[in-house]
């Protein structure tokens, strides 16, 4: 009898070690729909006890000339969460409520930016996006405000928002789940600009999910680059000329408002675009600028545009014109370029996708009005201003996160980069479309 029980006790045990061994708890499971081995789209399942969406953007400038959208997913979501309002991250948003009544996580700016843009969007690519009007009104709808800096828990998972730096409303992304620690940047820029605090975030991870637009290169000189831009709208405006500066209408039309003035407090300035919604929506929320009272006083000197009168005076004087669209992919940018004098100059400021007319009019001299192909005279610049980290910006969150595990996404160039990582001793990846990664 002693010998069966002691048998049947070794027995009892060695079921038990099974048995716990087959239940280790999961910290998180990562699918990936979008921004793997692309600039675009950012989409994440990320699964815990809960199943959570981290964004769900669409990607524009694609070569087939069409919008791109994640990959479907089958899974019944408990949360989404978005990290900011640029399309290429919440452009898809309105179509997850053709199926879903999820509701999401964002600031109050992501919530006022996104109505604004998603809104634009579905004008311009009417017919091209897989929901409509009572969608989008549903995605405005099923929100929840977040606050940064402070834990929310959804079931046994803990959910932390940090500023990225990057534009107003714009957040990095921790998640905490059974004793591991995840942090998804999202867009993310560790330096100051003239708009926005650096990101700061000092605490350790276990996995960390970075964004490497820029992560085989380095931005030039911030401070160098500001001076540069200012002695050329100098002395373009002494020779009587006009400097338009096309731009995004969100973040960067705002960086360069408060650029301008930093070092001309009297050029005229112009504003047009959809840039003066968004100003105004800045402004509503002074915690997300680093100096909200100077911004003011610089958004109450210069002129927004109204109508063709107006963009017709902008043109009379030597001054300066902010304008969408970043890349001339339509916007009142174009308007200006016909009644721009021969002494005027046009600065690009931010990336111009191959294809776009940013991208022809600085390497080829051409751009496309209504199907033609048109020559422009004028000299074409260009000025890095990129809201992104550079490499040196990503890799001190790096090593300041000293995480077990990197997944590197949202970028053309992630395989070169996990590459490099492993070789200093790191565990990074670089997930294809539709990649599962487990972290125990």
């Amino acid at each position: 009898m002693l010998h069966h029980g002691r048998i049947a006790n070794i027995d009892v045990e060695w079921k038990v070690k099974m048995l716990s061994l087959r239940v280790t708890p999961m910290a998180f499971d990562i699918t990936c729909l979008g921004a793997s081995g692309e600039v675009g789209r950012s989409a994440f399942i990320v699964k815990t006890d809960k199943t959570i969406l981290l964004d769900y953007g669409i990607k524009i400038f694609d070569k087939s000339g069409q919008p791109k959208f994640p990959e479907a997913f089958k899974e019944n979501l408990d949360l989404m969460i978005l990290s900011h309002a640029h399309l290429d991250h919440s452009g898809n948003l309105p179509f997850l409520y053709t199926f879903s009544k999820t509701k999401w996580l964002g600031t109050p700016a992501t919530h006022d930016l996104i109505e604004l843009l998603l809104a634009d969007s579905m004008k311009i690519m009417e017919g091209k996006l897989p929901y409509d009007l009572t969608h989008y009104n549903k995605a405005l709808k099923y929100w929840i405000p977040a606050v940064t800096n402070r834990t929310m828990s959804t079931g046994k998972t803990n959910v932390k928002m940090f500023d990225a730096g990057h534009i107003a409303g714009a957040v990095m992304i921790e998640m905490e789940h059974n004793g591991k620690k995840l942090l998804y940047t999202g867009d993310f820029k560790g330096e100051d600009t003239r708009m926005h605090r650096g990101a700061k975030y000092n605490e350790e991870v276990d996995v960390l999910m970075v964004d490497c637009t820029y992560a085989m290169r380095e931005h030039p000189d911030r401070k160098k680059t500001e001076q540069q831009l200012a002695d050329e709208i100098k002395e373009t405006i002494k020779d009587g000329g006009t400097v338009l500066l096309p731009a995004f209408a969100l973040g960067r039309s705002q960086e360069l408002i408060r650029l301008v003035r930093a070092y001309n407090k009297k050029v005229p300035v112009y504003l047009d675009g959809m840039g003066k919604a968004i100003t105004s929506v800045y402004m509503k929320y002074p915690d997300m600028i680093k100096d909200a009272s100077g911004f003011r006083k610089d958004v109450e000197t210069i002129h927004r545009v109204n109508g063709p009168e107006e963009r017709m005076d902008a043109t009379n004087e030597p001054g300066v014109i902010i304008s969408s669209a970043g890349m001339l992919e339509g916007g009142p940018a174009l308007r200006y370029l016909t009644n721009l004098n021969p002494d005027s100059k046009i600065i690009f400021t931010g990336y111009n996708v191959e294809g776009t007319n940013g991208w022809r009019l600085l390497n080829e001299g051409q751009l496309m009005i209504e199907g033609n192909m048109l020559t422009v005279d004028l000299p074409v610049e260009y000025f890095d201003f990129s809201a992104h980290g550079g490499k040196s910006d990503i890799m001190k969150l790096i090593k300041k996160t000293n995480p077990e595990k990197i997944i590197c996404i949202h970028g053309d160039k992630t395989a070169e980069f996990a590459t490099e990582l492993n070789g200093m001793g790191f565990d990074a990846v670089a997930p294809s479309i539709l990649d599962r990664i487990r972290v125990d």
